[in-house]
């Protein structure tokens, strides 16, 4: 008996929200997968088998169905992989009904995964049960895997080519950067060779194969291959030049003379991209092999013409040195100059003698660019960006224009009035042309896109500009605009400099506390309505050798805009996996979670995944304690991208906590997209709590959204008695606040739990 299908027990059909969940369960049940439901005591022993399908899943053999409506142990259905972590789940249930799901690789199955979870209830007799849901979501699990791969493969091959641009550049020993070329994309992938072979007399002979990895027998092919079609993929390539692909090398008549080499090799797929001149002339080829059959990506096709076309420039850069110094000053969505050559010209305005001319400097950033992006994706996005660079281009006319990266703009305005009144005026006049040319939307790929700018003006003599760094001072004028409700402007004033003095000296005092081991974390411990410990909060503390205690609110905005937080992000996350390990090693604090605040920059590189698998590897942690703190504002930059993030790292226990909620875009349509496991309620609600009926309000809707879908709740700021008891009247059970402990270092925090759990 593979499959047994019963109806559920009458209390569970009774209860609206477990019905409720079951049915939504049994509607995302894969037919060929592993399922079963059942409902049973804290100790595992089943009151009802609701459904089961073993669908060859390492169980014990199906009892007969008499024995079936017995009592019966739940682990009898279930592979021995889930009896601990699911006895763990039932023997520890939460007030009310609660969800908590985990998901458990099967290595001896070939990564079949399950996911299991647990609906704590009470019955008609008051007796604590358990409606348990365990579904096979191997099919799931491998989407996202194979969808997550491609997106990493498609940052790292971005990554890639910046950084060959830059040896190109830098390297003169071309067969070194063909060779760091083959060996990088060979690293992005899994089973491939690259080959580059380069040809003379018009392409009729092989001159030179590059080919670090490729096997001897393959390499000795390239060397003597004749370049005329049906002479394999890359003869035919160079020889017709244009893309060849063949899927299988044993099958296609390309290769009818060189299989014997692919076999020795373990090649079962040839790829290849003639290399041509910007004349069209022959180069060469570039030729991806695999070792397993198989016809490229839309992906992998882009791939691989947008290395052909590197590779091209390597071979031709002798031929058109002068093509290869522009392409470094060129931002390549727009074509425009880029910082780099901005920053040069301005440095060239330094150089001149004062005249006392002035110079302008207008800063343009397209507003919610961002939400252009999500909403129609980054190539709509870009297409956007290239009419706008032509229609600022038609009005800063003849004025230097440059496009500083993404979305921002500047233009520097040269021959102004020697009186500064006037040269600011003369600014003000672009600037307000500049402005019209948003008035007319942009028609991009039959969609009409209203769009708005903010800009930061200033106009500065030679001298002065040798005493400023202008472009940042009107960044900063640009920002100011925004935060006065974008489509604005904002002329740049001495006094801002200040703002930019004290940035520069707290990004370099902050490097320093980095390298001197200033900063600290404390702890602040977060409750349950009993009062007891569950957990705690990692908070980041600088205490300056000098200037004694730096808020957060000073230090973390800096750490952000320089890139800083990057490292500081993964220290503070080591030092939290190191705790963690500490306390599981402790029988009173071994249940302990700890949250963890994670920036924006820090979740957008391209290793956050590895990095954070790295971290709880090397320290042995449960994946279940570390959780993750998010806010609304990260989280909508790109929700699809949030989504896989947090799913890939939500397979292997890591928890996610949506902080801050609902002082941003709290919507149910994007957060019933992330697998979230808490929402935090903000503190600017909880404070006045006892006297404001709106925020009472707000603080029961948010509780009744996050148990509505099966959501934690915690409360942070709670500093009174008064507080608590209104927020546990209303459905929350967790808080965080000085009515329970400051945050405080981890000695003293460990001391007061110790008393706390005696």
């Amino acid at each position: 008996m593979s499959k047994v299908i019963l109806e559920p027990d009458a209390f569970v059909l009774a209860d609206q929200a477990l019905a409720s969940t079951f049915e939504r369960w049994q509607s995302t049940i894969d037919s060929s997968g592993f399922g079963l439901a059942a409902v049973t005591d804290q100790q595992g022993t089943c009151d009802a088998l609701l459904f089961f399908n073993r669908a060859d899943m390492p169980v014990p053999e199906p009892l007969p169905a008499i024995a079936v409506q017995a009592i019966t142990p739940l682990w009898h259905y279930l592979p021995a992989i889930t009896h601990a972590p699911l006895q763990g789940m039932l023997s520890q249930p939460l007030p009310g009904i609660s969800q908590r799901t985990i998901q458990l690789a099967l290595p001896e199955q070939h990564n079949r995964w399950l996911e299991c979870s647990t609906h704590d209830f009470s019955d008609s007799t008051g007796r604590q049960r358990s409606l348990v849901l365990v579904r096979e979501i191997t099919r799931e699990r491998q989407a996202v895997q194979a969808s997550q791969q491609e997106q990493s493969r498609a940052l790292a091959y971005e990554r890639f080519q910046y950084s060959m641009l830059e040896l190109v550049l830098k390297e003169q020993d071309a067969t070194r950067v063909l060779e760091t070329i083959a060996r990088d994309i060979e690293a992005m992938h899994t089973d491939m060779y690259c080959a580059i072979v380069l040809t003379q007399n018009l392409g009729k002979l092989v001159q030179t194969v590059i080919a670090p990895t490729l096997p001897k027998a393959m390499q000795e092919t390239l060397r003597q291959l004749q370049l005329e079609t049906d002479k394999g993929s890359l003869a035919t390539s160079i020889a017709m030049k244009q893309r060849v692909i063949v899927d299988d090398v044993m099958t296609n008549p390309y290769w009818v003379h060189h299989r014997e080499a692919a076999l020795a090799s373990g090649i079962h797929a040839g790829w290849a991209e003639p290399l041509l001149t910007a004349a069209g002339d022959i180069l060469g080829a570039f030729a991806i092999y695999y070792r397993q059959p198989q016809t490229p990506t839309a992906s992998e096709q882009s791939m691989i013409e947008q290395a052909a076309k590197l590779v091209s420039i390597v071979v031709d850069r002798h031929l058109s040195q002068d093509s290869m110094e522009a392409l470094a000053y060129l931002e390549p969505v727009t074509g425009l100059p880029n910082r780099r050559k901005a920053y040069e010209v301005l440095q060239r305005v330094q150089l001149q003698p004062a005249t006392g001319q002035h110079w302008g400097l207008i800063y343009l950033d397209i507003d919610h660019f961002k939400w252009i992006n999500e909403a129609h994706g980054h190539a709509l996005g870009n297409r956007l960006l290239q009419q706008v660079a032509e229609r600022l281009q038609k009005v800063a006319t003849p004025h230097f224009l440059a496009c500083m990266g993404g979305d921002e703009f500047l233009i520097l305005l040269s021959g102004l009035a020697s009186e500064s009144e006037k040269a600011l005026q003369q600014v003000w006049v672009l600037q307000r042309k500049l402005q019209k040319i948003f008035e007319r939307a942009f028609k991009v790929d039959g969609q009409k896109l209203q769009i708005t700018s903010s800009m930061g003006l200033s106009s500065f003599t030679s001298v002065e500009a040798s005493d400023t760094d202008f472009v940042k001072a009107v960044d900063i004028a640009m920002h100011r605009a925004k935060q006065a409700g974008r489509n604005s402007v904002c002329v740049y004033e001495p006094g801002m400099q200040t703002e930019i003095a004290t940035q520069v000296m707290l990004e370099a005092e902050l490097r320093l506390a980095i390298e001197q081991q200033q900063l600290a974390l404390h702890y602040q411990v977060q409750v349950d309505h009993t009062g007891r410990p569950f957990g705690a909060e990692a908070l980041l503390r600088w205490q300056h050798p000098q200037r004694g205690f730096i808020s957060p609110l000073q230090f973390i905005p800096v750490a952000e805009s320089s890139g800083l937080i990057i490292d500081i992000g993964m220290w503070v996350l080591d030092q939290a996996c190191a705790q963690i390990a500490r306390w599981q090693h402790a029988r009173n604090t071994s249940d302990l979670s700890l949250s963890v605040n994670i920036s924006a920059r820090q979740f957008r590189q391209a290793n956050f995944i590895s990095m954070i698998k790295a971290c709880i590897q090397k320290h042995q942690i449960n994946p279940n304690a570390l959780r993750l703190e998010l806010t609304e504002s990260l989280l909508l930059e790109n929700v699809d991208d949030a989504v896989s993030i947090m799913t890939e790292l939500s397979h292997i226990g890591i928890q996610f906590s949506l902080d801050d909620f609902g002082t941003g875009y709290s919507s149910l349509q994007y957060l019933k997209k992330l697998p979230l496991y808490q929402l935090k309620i903000d503190r600017s609600f909880v404070n006045d709590i006892v006297t404001d009926s709106h925020d009472r309000t707000i603080v029961r809707t948010i509780i009744a959204m996050a148990q509505s879908m099966y959501l934690s709740v915690i409360a942070e700021g709670v500093e009174t008695q008064e507080q608590m008891e209104l927020l546990l009247n209303n459905g929350c059970r967790r808080y965080q606040g000085y009515l329970f402990g400051k945050p405080m270092p981890i000695a003293q925090f460990e001391a007061c739990l110790t008393q706390t759990l005696q």
